[in-house]
Formats: structure tokens, sequence, C-alpha cells
């Protein structure tokens, strides 16, 4: 194994509430509807698939999971066989910047020099191998750049308004990946069909990066936000490490990643177009069934909605 490959760790961000599919995903897998514990498709729930697919390049015991103390019943249910010590309750929602930043801490204090692979838990790819694949070569490029964050970017097939868009620059040759001229986080719907047209890509919101990159990033971006982790930090190995983590949230600011770190910091940032895939985030009921019909299961899961 490759010196590199024993510092690639994977985080999966499952802790997120999904309101937007929440009510359809109750009436078609039952249970409370929290998208990223209903299976589908199979009996396989979407962060089942997605921790199936991080272990294809990450072993287990590398691959941390960040989850809601409020989704204690589903965790169970679905990550008993897990490390018990990379499954990582987030005391409160306070939006996809601290919910990387908290398994981030945990990866920083097991191993100071790894690099990161991030992966967000409600995406629906049908060739996962083509998916896994990109990510190694994501993984791959990044020692060359180690001060920039990679992100996979999405060939769009439409003008959609409710993913971030990633417009790249000039190609560089003997390079896979491009710099990032400008981020832009889920612009109105006449920006992005004149992002489609200057060949900008979506942002999945996978991405690699160096794990001191990824902090230095943060840091610009949200140096309050990082200093309260700071104060967490020295007590992880602690019994008093949960209650104090409970405690900064309670006064800790909501930040978004894509619009309060990639959008401001789009210079630190790089993009790997990723071939076609069948790629979507599983963000609204329209975008499953669409994913459905693609894969010839939209009648079954009308069937599951009549019953």
């Amino acid at each position: 194994m490759k010196r590199d490959e024993q510092h690639l760790w994977g985080i999966v961000l499952a802790a997120g509430e999904g309101t937007r599919a929440r009510e359809f995903l109750r009436r078609l897998c039952g249970g409370r509807g929290i998208k990223q514990f209903c299976a589908v498709t199979g009996q396989s729930s979407m962060l089942q698939h997605t921790l199936t697919r991080v272990e294809c390049l990450i072993p287990r015991e590398r691959i941390l999971v960040v989850v809601s103390r409020d989704h204690r019943d589903e965790v169970q249910q679905q990550l008993d066989h897990w490390p018990a010590h990379n499954v990582i309750f987030q005391p409160a929602n306070r939006d996809t910047g601290p919910g990387i930043l908290l398994p981030l801490m945990h990866v920083t204090h097991r191993d100071p020099e790894a690099t990161v692979a991030v992966f967000p838990s409600d995406h629906f790819i049908m060739d996962e191998e083509r998916f896994v694949a990109t990510v190694a070569r994501a993984a791959a490029e990044v020692p060359r750049f180690p001060r920039e964050l990679l992100l996979l970017g999405m060939t769009p097939d439409r003008a959609e308004d409710g993913y971030g868009w990633i417009e790249p620059a000039s190609a560089e040759a003997g390079r896979e990946s491009r710099a990032v001229r400008k981020f832009w986080e889920k612009p109105f719907l006449a920006d992005a069909r004149a992002l489609m047209t200057r060949g900008a890509l979506w942002n999945t919101l996978v991405f690699v990066a160096q794990s001191a990159t990824l902090w230095r990033l943060f840091r610009r971006a949200a140096p309050d936000i990082c200093n309260m982790f700071d104060t967490i930090r020295p007590t992880l190995d602690s019994s008093h490490a949960a209650l104090l983590t409970a405690h900064v949230y309670e006064t800790m600011p909501a930040l978004n990643f894509s619009s309060g770190v990639c959008e401001p910091l789009a210079s630190w940032l790089r993009v790997l177009p990723v071939p076609e895939c069948g790629w979507s985030d599983w963000g609204s009921a329209e975008r499953i069934l669409a994913s459905l019909q693609q894969i010839g299961k939209l009648d079954e899961c009308l069937a599951r909605l009549a019953r």
C-alpha cells in the first residue's frame, strides 16, 4: 500500500433532516422518512449504499460517519456493525460546515497527516464503479496540489437552480483537474442557463483534500467556528468530550460549506469532471422520481405509494 493510501480517510455526512423529501419518503418507505436511512430501491438505505461505495476505496476503520443524536434509533438499526468510535454524533444541526468540521477534528486527532474524502449520504449513482474510480483519481491528484481542495463536478443535463455550480478555468497540460474560476451556490435560473452554456459543472459536494488544507480553508472563512472546535479537541480522549461538544454547539453559528467556504474561497479550489455515471442528489421527491424512471423502477415506486 502506498503511503498516501495509508493516510486516506473518508467522512460520510449523514446528519441531515432532508425536510424537502421527508413526507414523500415517509409515505414510500415508512418510519420517519429521514432520507439517508430510507431504502428507496432494494433493501439497503441510501446511507448503506454510500458506505458500501466508500468501502471500495477506503477501509472501514478509516471511514467516519457523522450522524444526529436525534436519529439514534435509525443509527442503532443501520450502523450497529460499524466501529462505534467511527460514528460521530452531532449534538445539533449547524449546517454542512460544522457537519464536516466535527468528524474532521476526530480524523486529524487520530492522523495529523490525513487526506480526507467527503461524501454526502443522499446521492444516487447508477454506475458506482465509474464514480469511485473518479474519486480515486481525485485522491491521487491531491498530493500534486496540496494547498487546494479538489471537488468532483458533474456535467449538467439541464439548467438546475437547486445545485451549486463550478465554473472551471482553462485546462492545464498534464492535469486531470482544473482550477476554479468561480463557484456559484444555487444561482438564479437565468444564471444557471448561462453557466451551462459556458461549460460549468454541478457541484456534487464530494471532495478530497489534505486535512491541513481543509482546516486552513475553514480558518479563513470561519475563524470563530474553528476556535470553538479548538476548545473541544484537547478533550477528545476524555470522558468530558461529549458534554463539552454539546455545550460548544449551543452557541455555535450555522455555516453552509458551499456558500460560506467554497463560494468566497474559489481560488483555493480545483474541480475534476466526473464521466457520466447516472448521478443525482436526491434532495427532493422530483429528483428521486426522475432517477427511478431512468432505471425502470417508477411503476414499482408508484405502486408502493398507492399501498
